[in-house]
């Protein structure tokens, strides 16, 4: 049985599957930039599993890998790293669609100490979203003003499921990417 996480913050590691497009890496860099004690990993020719016991000997909690379909980033799996047994998560990330922050000329930022969520999903969503997305459980009062970014989380089809994502900065200036998302189950099949 899997775990989310949460309790405090959690280290997130950023992959991709081998040799990934230019709009891949740009994604890559940019929800690393709004993700709290996030880092992106290049991973080069190394297999899976190779890479997943390096970020969990590195002490890295979670691990995503981002899969693309024709130059595009479009599925992320979730694993989780906190035993020397690398689980992947029965649950994915399908991206429905993507503007990078390039795209919408956003200004640079640092990465925040704290990411918030507000939103208007179901609660088994929003415990998905804040395990990959290393959301804070603090309050928000607790908090200095400029060291965390909104996360703002909402459907924009309920019946299909599709969440539109956007990250604000303490002036409610748009950062990072904006996306369209789907969480999708999944069977994950052992080998026994």
């Amino acid at each position: 049985m899997y775990r989310l996480f949460n309790k405090g913050m959690t280290k997130v590691a950023f992959t991709t599957s081998r040799d990934p497009s230019n709009k891949t890496r740009t994604f890559l860099k940019d929800i690393v930039s709004v993700i709290p004690s996030s880092k992106k990993f290049t991973r080069g020719t190394q297999n899976l599993s190779f890479t997943l016991t390096k970020l969990h000997s590195e002490g890295f909690e979670v691990a995503v890998v981002i899969n693309s379909v024709k130059g595009n980033p479009n599925f992320w799996r979730v694993f989780n790293l906190s035993s020397s047994e690398h689980e992947e998560l029965p649950f994915a990330i399908k991206l429905r669609g993507l503007t990078l922050s390039r795209d919408y000329h956003a200004k640079k930022i640092r990465q925040p100490s704290n990411l918030i969520l507000i939103s208007n999903i179901d609660i088994s969503e929003e415990r998905i979203l804040r395990t990959i997305f290393n959301i804070t459980e603090q309050n928000i009062d607790d908090l200095e003003r400029n060291s965390y970014l909104t996360m703002y989380a909402d459907y924009i089809d309920k019946d299909e499921r599709i969440i539109f994502i956007e990250f604000l900065d303490s002036e409610n200036n748009s950062v990072g990417p904006r996306m369209k998302i789907k969480i999708v189950s999944r069977k994950i099949e052992t080998a026994n």
